[in-house]
Formats: C-alpha cells, sequence, structure tokens
C-alpha cells in the first residue's frame, strides 16, 4: 500500500470544527488525500454519521479515510474505509476478519520492537511509530526522536507514519529520517487557518519531488497565466507565460504581431519559444489560448513536460473577456463560440484535465491544478468493488 506523504488526523476541539464530515471535506478540497478520523468521546450513532459523510468524501475524490479504534464503524462506513489500531484496540488479525476484503489496517507503535513486530504483521498496512516529538494534543508518552524513528524506517517492510508533534518545519526531517509519511494534527489546525496550514504541509512534499515541466494549455481568458504563476512559486519552480516573453522580446504586442506579420509568424516564434524550454529542468509554463491547436505544439509539449488543461466553459470565457480589446482573435461573440468549438477537440488531447466553473479563486485553481497532476503522475488510490 501506497500512503501520500502528510496524513491528517481530525479534531473536533484543535480545529475548530464540529463538523467531520465537513472537516474531512475540506481537507480533501486543497489535496490531503489520507485522513484519519479520530474522536474519542461521540455516541456511536453520531460516530457513524461522521464516519459515513467522510467515507463519501473520500470515495468522491480517490482518498483515503481510516477510523481510528473502531473496527465495527469501518466497516459500516462502506468500502475503502480502513481502521487505525491502538496497541489497547483489536489485535490486526481480528480486525482483518471482521472488515471487508482490502480494508486497510494501520497500527501504533511506540518502540523499536513494536514496530518490528508490526512490520512482521501480515494483516497490518501500515505502521505508525511515536510520538516522534512531544505531543501537545497527546501527552501520554515521551518523544522518541528522530534517531529512533530513523533505526525504525531502516527495518521497514511496510510503510511508515510518523507521530506525534510534527510542525511545517519539522517536516523535511522527518521525512529525511525514512517515514514514508507525516501524521499532522495540531500544526494542521493552528490558528483556525486549516486550508492555509494544508497547503503548506502538502507543498512541503512536492518541493521535495517538484515535476519536470508543467504546460499549462486551454482556452484564452482560462487563467493559465495567473493559476501558473502561483503553481510555479508553490512548487518553487520558475515560472514561463510565453505571449508575455514574446511581447518582452519582440517588443511588440501579440495583437501589433498578429497585425503586422500575421498568425504564421507569430505561431513559428511561439514554437521556438515552446523548444526553448527544454533548457529548463522544471519550469511552468502558460501557453497562449492557440498553442495546444498547433500540431509542432503539441508534440513539443508531449516531449518536454505534462500538459493541463484548464477546463472552462464559453459562458465563463465570454464573461471574463467583456471589454477587453487586446485579444487579436476575439472579435465578436459569434466569432469567439466558433473558435471555441474549433479548438476544444485539440484541448481534449492534453494529459491531464482540470474542470473549472468559472468561480474558482486562483488559489483553489491551484490546489485542483496540484492535486490533478499528483493524481496523473502516481497510481491511483484502489477502491474495492
Amino acid at each position: 500500500m501506497r500512503l501520500p506523504p502528510v496524513y491528517a488526523l481530525t479534531d473536533r476541539a484543535a480545529s475548530g470544527v464540529e463538523d467531520h464530515g465537513a472537516l474531512v471535506r475540506r481537507l480533501f478540497a486543497v489535496g490531503v488525500r489520507c485522513v484519519q478520523l479520530r474522536e474519542k468521546s461521540l455516541p456511536d450513532r453520531a460516530l457513524l454519521e461522521a464516519a459515513d459523510a467522510a467515507a463519501s468524501a473520500a470515495r468522491a475524490c480517490g482518498g483515503r479515510l481510516f477510523v481510528n479504534d473502531r473496527v465495527d464503524v469501518a466497516r459500516l462506513a462502506g468500502l475503502g474505509t480502513g481502521v487505525h489500531l491502538g496497541e489497547a484496540d483489536l489485535p490486526p488479525e481480528a480486525a482483518r476478519a471482521i472488515l471487508p476484503p482490502g480494508a486497510p489496517i494501520g497500527v501504533s507503535t511506540h518502540d523499536p520492537e513494536a514496530a518490528a513486530r508490526a512490520f512482521a504483521c501480515d494483516a497490518a498496512d501500515y505502521v505508525a511509530f511515536g510520538p516522534v516529538f512531544e505531543s501537545p494534543t497527546k501527552r501520554v508518552r515521551s518523544a522518541r526522536g528522530l534517531d529512533a524513528l530513523g533505526r525504525v524506517a531502516a527495518v521497514k517492510t511496510k510503510p511508515l507514519v510518523a507521530i506525534g508533534g510534527i510542525t511545517l518545519d519539522r517536516l523535511d526531517a522527518v521525512w529525511d529520517a525514512g517515514a514514508d509519511a507525516a501524521a499532522m494534527i495540531g500544526a494542521l489546525y493552528a490558528d483556525g487557518r486549516i486550508e492555509e496550514n494544508a497547503r503548506a504541509a502538502l507543498d512541503a512534499a512536492r518541493r521535495r519531488r517538484p515535476p519536470r515541466r508543467i504546460f499549462l494549455v486551454g482556452f484564452m481568458a482560462s487563467g493559465k497565466s495567473s493559476v501558473g504563476r502561483r503553481v510555479a512559486e508553490r512548487l518553487g519552480l520558475p515560472f514561463v507565460d510565453v505571449d508575455t516573453e514574446i511581447e518582452r522580446t519582440s517588443g511588440r504586442t501579440i495583437r501589433a504581431i498578429f497585425e503586422e506579420s500575421g498568425e504564421a509568424a507569430f505561431r513559428e516564434r511561439e514554437a521556438e519559444f515552446l523548444e526553448g524550454v527544454a533548457s529548463l529542468p522544471g519550469v511552468v509554463v502558460a501557453t497562449g489560448g492557440g498553442a495546444f491547436a498547433q500540431e509542432r505544439a503539441r508534440r513539443t509539449i508531449a516531449r518536454l513536460g505534462t500538459s493541463i488543461l484548464l477546463d472552462v466553459s464559453l459562458e465563463t470565457v465570454r464573461g471574463r473577456l467583456s471589454g477587453k480589446t487586446d485579444r487579436p482573435l476575439f472579435q465578436s461573440v459569434e466569432q469567439l463560440a466558433a473558435l471555441f468549438a474549433e479548438r476544444a477537440p485539440f484541448y481534449r488531447m492534453a494529459d491531464v484535465r482540470v474542470a473549472l466553473g468559472g468561480s474558482e479563486t486562483f488559489e483553489e485553481t491551484a490546489d485542483r491544478v496540484l492535486t490533478a497532476l499528483e493524481d496523473h503522475e502516481t497510481l491511483p488510490v484502489s477502491i474495492p468493488d
């Protein structure tokens, strides 16, 4: 089993969010893909309702949900829901007999010897070890430290989750020690900035293994430049806007190039700039609206990196272009609709499609782009039929 590098745990007190389902949906919306529902005080009916809502959110996005301690609730919550077991809970072998086939099981351990036994347990899919640092949300045990985590990681045969006092500034140290995933609670919910903190943790993991080259494609006014700039910032990569670079190096606007030299000359220059991206090992590129409709450009993009379509509706484009006069190929509403229909088949050739409603903020769209890219580059989470 593969676990993503950020493993979130729900906590009503720390997050200030009473509804577990709502909290899980917020985490999944920004790109978290593994959440443990941890709840010690809710009545069984309320806990099952929370687990049902959280499991539904997980299935909708292809994420993983684990229920802390309660094997019965995990089973009732539906296919794909796993359980995380503590030392005082059912043994993994007993839980395996209760859960549906394929339901994942994780176990907590607190010393290297217990971790070694858990790695040897056929019924366990992953092993959690900690507390690595002093935990503000659970003060039962003393911190084990990074050295102990490293010793456990050295003999791991299954995914290893580090837990306990893990803050944003400790993530790299935890991953460097050999943990596959970092479990986060308090730091994820600090100051009520749930989405902001989750993004920071996810981006810390992404920057350790950044993608090589990302090409944002799509119709004019789909947001490629603004979204691309934000994606590049979050990944720590350079950003290139092809249209802006053409204007800068030619000393003319795109409209002027079209009017004075024709579209063919512009497409030639555009293709040359895309080919020049090969000199950058990692980069986010915002292409012009017509670039991906050109075979030469498509071949270059396919050779150099991953194409991501920002897929917006014609109505959204019309609204964003209302009153604009700087688009050389936007001369009338009718002409715009015809051009939109003409280019649509080419856009569908993109490696990744991000469907947008038009009301998303640039940050929310960046979340969608980064998550879609990760889903494209890794094996999908398998949910039993």
